[in-house]
């Protein structure tokens, strides 16, 4: 146990009060301020433990008033729930606010001694001990209690950040057979396995029992600063006490008499099955599958999981559209509903309710539209500017690579004049629904109401008429632009560097032969490669050419150059290397353990990726070239090599596939028996072998057949690494996409397996089948492409063609839920997901432009990435018609990457 260390900051209590202050942080977000009170109160818990009285007080007071600032943020509200699992709810606060009392009596008494006797040190520090002073043990730190308990909630996120610092020592309570084929890939980790724990034994028996190292670290239990206990899936919340996790908690706490701990016992949220999901580089194998229970095998069936006892129960796609087509597209924004309850008039409370929610309507209507044409306004400056110096570089033969950037501000600007249209389009159609609800109650709004309607109306149509005129305009300038960028191209030379900057002509001429392909052998004739790519040691002999432009950015904040249509490569790249769990997996150079050298790309993918990656994090460069990727991308798929303009979705889809094999090595090595088809279908995908691209990014998707004359349901399964969405005609949110995604669909022609009967068009009113997707397993990344090239075949001359859909897409809680089948809903993992990237585009088929819009999770904000140019996005403006793949992830921040 530690003893009181001497006083050494202050002479009396006022003097330290001083030290508590903290700065103004009125500027400062939520986010950002819950970071900060968590570290602060980390080190008052750790100088606390230290014995260091003085220094504890400044940083629990410094804790309260950050609190208290942060009470008193405008915010606040929306953010309870996120600070309650931060910081722990009031009656953790009210435990540290004791403490803090505590500490202040001793130190009033202390500061008064010394005051009187010049020095008290001698008496009092090193002698005396915590326990002595009559302060918490402790074992009383700040926690939730229950059943008389001292519990501590931890997250699997707050474990690694322990684990980073080795500040936690891990018991992992599971059965001795489980740990060894998965465990923390951690030091201060060991086993206490279940089949030794047993109710009514006391520490030193349950230590008897271990094994010689497990002794070592069971003894460190009372000299870290955390203990953390853990089996498959339990919680704090719901914690089993005849469990095995149960009962070790209640040896620890109540029958070891030899340990005084530094904090509350924790206990790991969702267990080893939740944090082998979110950190799975942290796992000796993460592809274990946690244990099943047999209530749910009984329930459920292991031969197929039967969804739907009735073909009545699945929604159709056809029910979909046809009511979508009778109910406009904008009704789901419309804040006075259809199913109003009926006010009774003769009330005059009534009639005055029925008032002021007309009125917020109204309200609301209006602060968006000031919000709205404010926006418009100034996308309509920004777009004139930029067709003014379109006009001026039209007639150029050539475009440099500073006028190639003119054409795709104009693409954007264009694309954010459409949404901006669509916005005003819906605002009249909510004042319309408005407008006729009042007209079928007969009602008769009070005049300033009435007033405030018209005002609306009029702004509206004004803004009506100037979109009118812009589009106008901008057809024009439309049909200058397909022609301009069908026939003009940019020096090559240009291509190669940032415009700006010195060219270096024998160096780009050398890279002109790498970029420019002509016909070549055959894929795998290794004769188009240089002889260095082949080597085991690849990674490490590769001298790369990143051409950097140096100067300092925050990390992962470092633009891509364009090497002459590359674009789509840039955005993807981007939002993959904003992908924290990847990124990190990169930049650590753990996946080098994993790299297999003998499938068909030798493992050069990943590596390239990986370097490339490591530059976008060094911070030291405002942009870097991708040219290596490129070329040996280039070398496996012939598309890629030459400078056309791609496919964002067709690349990533690709490239997905590459790394997936590139760090296809892990074996799974506990196998749930018996196997459910569903796992039978994901062994078969896998050829039992696994990567961390597979637990990050891949999904399975369970079709269902249902005969609708029998009832027999047969399912197959299939592995997916993105979901293809369709979008319908007019704007729409993602809900509606997933919902005609995960609809059913009237099949004929396919033979029942149960009845014999064909179903065939002939008896379409019976005699059909239903297919009907669900998904199986969720990935940790979700990734949405959203359909917008089609092919319109109606036309003289067949061609793709874009749909320009303004799509509503949430920044947070996607629930998907709705959309599983039954067995992943009985799993515990979380079924909602956040944005962090889009990939967007801009223009049409023949000539586009790519972005992306990333969320650092190290900054807490949105940025644009646009080839080598990295700016803030304000929040608001990620959401728009040029949302081409998304990003979702249901795995927690990784802060450490800033």
């Amino acid at each position: 146990m530690n003893s009181i260390k001497k006083l050494h900051i202050c002479k009396n209590l006022t003097e330290l009060e001083g030290k508590t202050a903290i700065p103004d942080v009125s500027d400062k977000k939520i986010p950002m301020l819950l970071e900060t009170a968590r570290k602060i109160i980390d080190v008052a818990e750790k100088k606390y433990n230290e014995g260091d009285q003085e220094a504890a007080y400044i940083c629990y007071m410094r804790y309260f008033n950050l609190l208290n600032s942060i009470h008193k943020k405008p915010d606040y509200q929306q953010y309870k729930s996120q600070i309650r699992l931060t910081l722990g709810d009031n009656h953790v606060n009210k435990l540290t606010m004791d403490r803090l009392e505590d500490i202040t009596k001793s130190l009033e008494e202390r500061y008064t001694h010394l005051e009187m006797n010049g020095n008290l040190a001698s008496t009092i520090e090193g002698t005396q001990t915590l326990t002595q002073l009559n302060l918490p043990s402790r074992s009383r730190s700040v926690s939730p209690i229950k059943n008389g308990k001292l519990l501590r909630a931890v997250t699997c996120r707050q474990l690694y950040e322990f684990m980073q610092v080795q500040s936690v020592l891990v018991m992992d309570c599971r059965p001795s057979e489980d740990y060894r084929e998965s465990n923390l890939n951690y030091s201060l980790s060991f086993n206490v396995p279940a089949e030794i724990i047993r109710a009514g034994m006391s520490a030193g028996k349950l230590q008897d029992q271990l094994g010689q190292e497990s002794k070592k670290l069971w003894s460190a239990r009372s000299v870290k600063e955390r203990v953390v206990l853990m089996d498959w899936n339990s919680s704090s919340t719901e914690l089993k006490e005849d469990s095995p996790i149960g009962i070790l908690l209640d040896i620890l706490q109540l029958w070891d008499p030899d340990a005084v701990y530094r904090s509350p016992i924790g206990i790991l949220d969702g267990g080893y099955e939740y944090f082998v999901m979110m950190y799975p580089t942290c796992c000796t194998n993460p592809t274990i599958v946690g244990p099943q229970s047999n209530s749910t095998i009984i329930e459920y069936g292991l031969v197929e999981d039967i969804e739907y006892p009735s073909v009545n129960d699945i929604q159709l796609k056809d029910d979909i559209i046809a009511q979508n087509q009778s109910n406009s597209s904008l009704s789901n924004h419309i804040t006075l509903t259809s199913n109003r309850p009926a006010v009774d008039r003769s009330s005059k409370l009534a009639a005055v309710k029925l008032y002021n929610e007309k009125q917020q309507v109204i309200t609301d209507i209006a602060k968006e539209q000031e919000i709205l044409l404010e926006k418009a306004k100034e996308n309509d400056q920004q777009y004139e500017q930029i067709a003014e110096q379109f006009n001026d570089i039209y007639n150029k033969k050539e475009f440099t690579n500073a006028d190639q950037q003119i054409v795709y501000k104009l693409m954007q600007a264009e694309s954010a004049a459409e949404d901006y249209k669509n916005e005003n389009q819906r605002l009249k159609a909510e004042l319309d629904l408005y407008k006729r609800r009042e007209e079928e109650e007969k009602a008769n709004p009070p005049l300033e109401l009435a007033k405030d309607v018209e005002k609306i109306a009029a702004k509206i149509e004004e803004r009506e008429r100037v979109d009118e005129q812009l589009t106008k305009e901008r057809l024009q300038l439309a049909e200058k632009l397909a022609v301009a960028t069908k026939n003009k191209r940019r020096p090559l030379y240009n291509d190669l560097r940032p415009h700006g900057e010195d060219t270096d002509l024998e160096k780009n001429n050398e890279n002109i032969k790498k970029l420019s392909f002509k016909p070549s052998p055959p894929q795998f004739d290794r004769s188009i490669k240089p002889q260095h790519y082949i080597s085991n040691n690849y990674a490490e002999e590769r001298v790369r050419d990143f051409s950097p432009v140096s100067g300092k950015v925050s990390r992962g904040l470092t633009g891509l150059k364009n090497l002459g249509n590359t674009c789509y490569m840039n955005s993807i790249i981007q939002c993959l290397s904003n992908t924290p769990q990847l990124a990190e997996y990169c930049l650590t150079d753990r996946y080098k353990k994993y790299v297999s050298r003998t499938n068909k790309t030798k493992g050069q993918i990943v590596d390239e990726v990986a370097a490339l990656i490591k530059m976008l994090w060094t911070g030291n460069y405002k942009c870097v070239a991708s040219r290596d990727l490129k070329y040996v991308i280039g070398q496996y798929q012939r598309m890629f090599r030459g400078l056309e303009q791609q496919d964002s979705h067709e690349f990533l889809t690709i490239l997905m596939d590459w790394l997936h094999s590139d760090l296809q090595t892990l074996t799974p090595e506990h196998l749930r028996e018996p196997m459910t088809a569903s796992d039978k279908a994901w062994l078969e995908f896998t050829k039992a072998k696994e990567s961390l691209i597979l637990h990050l990014f891949y999904g399975q998707i369970k079709s269902i057949v249902k005969c609708a004359e029998c009832g027999n349901e047969s399912a197959t399964y299939e592995c997916f690494s993105n979901l293809s969405l369709e979008l319908p005609e007019n704007t729409c949110n993602l809900t509606e996409c997933l919902d005609m995604y995960f609809s059913g669909e009237r099949i004929f022609g396919w033979n029942c397996p149960s009845c014999e009967h064909k179903r065939d068009a002939l008896h379409v009113t019976t005699k059909h089948a239903i297919k009907k997707l669900n998904i199986a397993k969720l990935p940790s990344v979700l990734v949405i492409h959203l359909k917008r090239f089609y092919a319109d075949t109606d036309s003289p001359n067949p061609s793709y063609k874009k749909k320009l859909n303004y799509l509503r897409f949430p920044l947070e809680n996607l629930d998907m839920s709705q959309y599983i089948t039954i067995s992943e809903k009985k799993r515990s993992t979380p079924k909602q997901y956040r944005l962090y990237a889009v990939s967007n585009h801009y223009g049409f088929m023949e000539s586009g432009h790519y972005t992306a819009f990333c969320k650092s999770d190290a900054l807490d904000h949105w940025y644009k990435f646009d080839d080598q140019m990295v700016t803030p996005l304000d929040s608001s403006k990620v959401v728009s018609s040029a949302a081409y793949i998304l990003f979702y992830t249901r795995l927690p921040p990784l802060r450490t990457l800033g």
